[in-house]
């Protein structure tokens, strides 16, 4: 009896999982999406208004004074320079603390980088190696590791540490401007190291207060058109249900170019979260050459950035893209995208309440303006009426509103 209940179940789930009727599940781009409702909706007068009030509590939510603060964060905000902790760098170089995730990325910004010339370009190395700040005042240098960098202030326990190539994985060269050769009077290219797997963290009194993960595919193509993927995750406060979260994902492949990424903020009583995702499906040729052109046929995005009180949501589906070319060629030509085709679905929320919405096709109509757009329709609440638009015309307006 228990044995045919169990495959009733799970008979019942499959059902449940599958669209009956044999259909493909219905794209999101093809239903209108709901107007915005005189009364209801947000009024595009008060978008300044509530962005500001949103960005209020979100200052009130990381002022690290808050009763309200993480206590694991508090040490972290103290190395940063805001608020106080019980923590005093102040013999250690902190200049790349504040954007750690960039400066990971690139070395750790200056110190112990060594600056060679090779091939007609400067080279900036990873920084490796020791480097401590001692209790009385002085400092050492150690060549080790040589695959890393670690900076440590014996003063305030403070310790930052990356390791450039976990696993043995190779770093490699991603071109970064120029720069002035003073030896010789030339403008050279630079270049800077990258790793393609690497880990940091910052650790206080031994207790680790933040991490970072990067890994990259390089890709036959980097200095041209990126890394073919790319990964980047970290967190603050502690590891376990963080306080402070970040990830970020990036991939090209042959047919999708794909972005994503997601923070999260928590105090003691408050979270606050943001997402994005973008999928742009299309054709790519010639992408490691020098005529590289992505057309894409249809692009996906959505995303929401959730602050308590303040919950705001975007949504955008293009579908059946005709005539739309990333290329320098086609950029570089007049009215590149007079000709454009397709069609565009999209919302704006912001409490669950539509503020606005497009729907029709992106094609050029019947007029004599050539301007493509004119025949979706944007909907939006404002001075207390629903507003209906052609697109170009709602862009003037919706530009000028918020210019004010």
């Amino acid at each position: 009896m228990k044995r045919t209940a169990a495959l009733l179940t799970v008979g019942a789930l499959l059902l449940a999982s599958c669209d009956r009727t044999g259909r493909t599940p219905t794209d999101p781009a093809q239903k209108e999406p709901a107007a915005p409702v005189v009364g209801q909706s947000l009024d595009v007068q008060d978008v300044t208004g509530t962005a500001q009030s949103a960005a209020k509590q979100l200052v009130a939510m990381t002022d690290p004074n808050s009763p309200n603060m993480d206590a694991d964060l508090k040490p972290l905000l103290g190395l940063l320079g805001m608020g106080s902790a019980p923590v005093r760098p102040n013999s250690l170089d902190l200049s790349g603390a504040a954007s750690f995730g960039k400066n990971f990325v690139q070395g750790l910004g200056g110190q112990g980088r060594v600056t060679t010339q090779a091939m007609g370009a400067v080279q900036e190395a990873l920084a490796t190696g020791t480097h401590t700040y001692t209790r009385n005042g002085g400092y050492q240098y150690s060549e080790l590791p040589r695959d890393g960098y670690v900076q440590i202030d014996e003063q305030s326990g403070v310790r930052i540490e990356t390791s450039w190539k976990v696993g043995g994985a190779p770093t490699v060269w991603v071109n970064n401007g120029y720069t002035y050769d003073s030896s010789t009077g030339q403008v050279l290219p630079l270049q800077q190291e990258v790793p393609t797997n690497a880990t940091g963290s910052v650790t206080i009194s031994g207790k680790t207060v933040a991490g970072l993960k990067f890994s990259m595919t390089p890709g036959d193509c980097l200095n041209t058109a990126g890394p073919t993927a790319l990964t980047l995750s970290g967190w603050a406060g502690r590891e376990t249900n963080a306080p402070a979260k970040l990830d970020l994902t990036y991939a090209w492949t042959e047919k999708d170019v794909l972005l994503s990424g997601s923070a999260q903020y928590a105090t003691t009583k408050e979270k606050a979260a943001a997402s994005m995702k973008l999928t742009v499906t299309g054709t790519t040729s010639d992408r490691c050459g020098n005529a590289l052109t992505f057309t894409p046929t249809r692009a996906d995005l959505t995303g929401m950035l959730d602050i308590p009180s303040h919950k705001t949501e975007l949504n955008v589906y293009l579908r059946d893209l005709s005539n739309l070319e990333f290329s320098e060629k086609a950029m570089s030509a007049p009215n590149a995208l007079d000709k454009i085709g397709g069609t565009v679905n999209a919302a704006l929320t912001f409490n669950g309440k539509a503020v606005v919405t497009a729907f029709g096709p992106l094609a050029d109509g019947g007029d004599m303006d050539l301007q493509p757009g004119d025949q979706v329709a944007v909907k939006y609440v404002r001075d207390g009426k629903l507003i209906e638009k052609k697109l170009p015309d709602a862009l003037k307006d919706l530009s000028t509103l918020l210019a004010q």
